[in-house]
């Protein structure tokens, strides 16, 4: 079975992320650095970087994933990136439920993977961060998660907040979210009960901090260290107050390259009239734009065409880890990051996968099919299935029918003779009987198949399991779900995988590293 499937099978509508990887020069040319620069960039990212902030900045850090209960592997990279020649490599996500969806493990091992090779290709410290997006205030991307129940049906559950428009770093662990955690315990499949206890919440938490617990629990081994904006709000007042100063110029600068993006026929996926104007966070009100001057006794927060500009301004840099849809309003920043006077990260992919059962996997062996079969759009498993009969089967059915005509068309001769309306009876009687025969053959195809350890049922089951909703699996089912069935070793096994430059999309079966490798 091929273990990657190709970009153009999975993103065929998204043409500025498939011109990006395939190195066309109009999409290479909306950022300032490609991966061939890195030595370049990391030289200018050292140079421009405030080294004043290093001390703040890891201090901030080492605070935060020190309540977070980080292993020592993410406190010693903090000390690391004290060094002055010391680089880091970022991506981020909303807070989603008990981690969101898949595609934000395959974020966080494709940071984890950046970071180890650009280390290796420098040979100096460079560390992993995900920053935690949970100033973001779209509850309803956050409030739910999806899993596929062993009968196969996919399920979800949600939790609601009265405040809900409010910033994510405002919401407790109320009592609908711990009643939602409790019935995913009973309700999620999980292999070891071991591999359900890194999300459980410690007293104390709120909704993000909880959330970054786990994911502390998970990779902070690996050497990820967390982040929240509110962790360096304290330290981003000189970049607001520059934004502010600077609105009618960062305006200008998203319409010019928006333009630009459309004259190549590439969607501009930021609202452009209203990007790049921060947002205020006050105690009681919703997370909204500024209009005019701000509230003084709010705390400002960066949009999403602010967000990295504000990350790259307070750590240092070297590349940032982006999905397809990200890619785009990244696209649009690289003015942003001179006006700011920052170099623009690297930007690279995260790398996308789908995950089988090794069940799954054997009954694709044995029909000889490969996912992008199954994810195909004309797929039917009762045709596959009709293809994998013996010729004695197919023969002996197709006889059947061809003999049942020919057995009653005397009968067709007789009927005209009594009434001319009867031989369309006559027609429908023999499509009826050509029917049965159909369900008989797809019953006798189904044995014949069982025979050989082949269930059609099960064969009828994949395709909604990994393209459920009719959508990419990774964005659908829950990071939660999939580590409970199969742990978490085989995301790890995903950050020693691969290029970062190279993007790929993997199939994975957990517990066969020999597989992923």
């Amino acid at each position: 079975m091929k273990r990657t499937i190709a970009p153009e099978t999975l993103h065929r509508s998204s043409p500025f992320f498939l011109d990006y990887i395939g190195g066309k020069p109009e999409a290479i040319a909306c950022f300032q650095h490609s991966p061939d620069s890195l030595p370049q960039l990391a030289a200018l990212r050292r140079e421009a970087y405030d080294g004043s902030l290093r001390s703040e900045v890891c201090d901030a850090l080492q605070n935060y994933n020190c309540i977070l209960g980080a292993d020592s592997a993410a406190l010693r990279g903090i000390d690391e990136l004290r060094r002055p020649e010391a680089l880091c490599v970022i991506g981020g996500q909303q807070a989603g439920f008990l981690g969101g969806p898949a595609f934000v493990l395959y974020k966080i091992a494709s940071i984890l993977r950046a970071a180890r090779w650009i280390r290796e290709q420098l040979d100096t410290p460079v560390i992993p961060i995900f920053w935690l997006a949970s100033e973001d205030h779209d509850f309803e991307e956050i409030n739910h998660l999806r899993w596929i129940e062993d009968s196969g049906a996919l399920r979800a559950t949600s939790f609601q907040w009265e405040d809900a428009g409010r910033a994510i770093e405002q919401l407790p662990i109320t009592d609908d979210i711990l009643s939602a955690y409790t019935s995913l315990k009973d309700g999620v499949p999980v292999a070891e009960a071991r591999f359900a206890e890194p999300f459980s919440p410690e007293p104390g938490d709120d909704y993000a901090r909880w959330h970054a617990r786990q994911w502390s629990r998970l990779f902070s081994p690996e050497g990820l260290v967390l982040v929240e904006p509110r962790t360096l709000r304290p330290l981003a007042s000189p970049f607001f107050e520059h934004t502010l100063g600077q609105l009618p110029a960062i305006r200008s600068a998203l319409a010019e390259r928006a333009t630009l993006l459309k004259a190549h026929n590439y969607p501009v996926p930021l609202d452009i009239e209203h990007a790049g104007v921060p947002f205020q966070i006050t105690a009681s009100e919703p997370r909204r734009r500024i209009a005019g001057l701000p509230d003084p006794t709010a705390a400002l927060s960066a949009d999403a065409a602010l967000r990295p500009v504000l990350a790259d301004s307070l750590l240092p840099t070297a590349a940032t880890i982006v999905g397809s849809s990200e890619l785009g309003y990244h696209a649009l920043l690289a003015p942003l990051y001179t006006l700011f006077g920052i170099p623009q990260p690297i930007v690279f992919l995260r790398h996308g996968a789908t995950v089988l059962s090794s069940a799954e996997r054997t009954l694709l062996d044995v029909l000889d099919l490969g996912v992008v079969d199954i994810l195909h759009p004309e797929f039917k498993a009762a045709d596959v299935a009709a293809q994998r009969a013996s010729t004695v089967l197919r023969g002996t059915f197709d006889k059947a029918r061809a003999t049942t005509e020919e057995a009653l068309l005397p009968v067709r001769a007789y009927l005209e003779s009594l009434d001319p309306s009867l031989p369309s009876r006559w027609r429908q009687t023999i499509d009826q009987v050509k029917h049965q025969i159909g369900r008989l053959e797809e019953r006798a195809i189904r044995a014949e198949l069982a025979k050989s350890g082949v269930s059609v049922k099960r064969l009828q089951a994949l395709r909604p399991r990994l393209l459920p909703m009719e959508t990419l699996q990774e964005r659908v089912l829950s990071a939660f779900s999939l580590i409970a069935a199969y742990g978490v070793e085989w995301v790890i096994e995903l950050a020693h995988c691969g290029t970062p430059g190279r993007f790929e999309h993997r199939i994975l079966i957990p517990g066969d590293s020999h597989e992923q490798r």
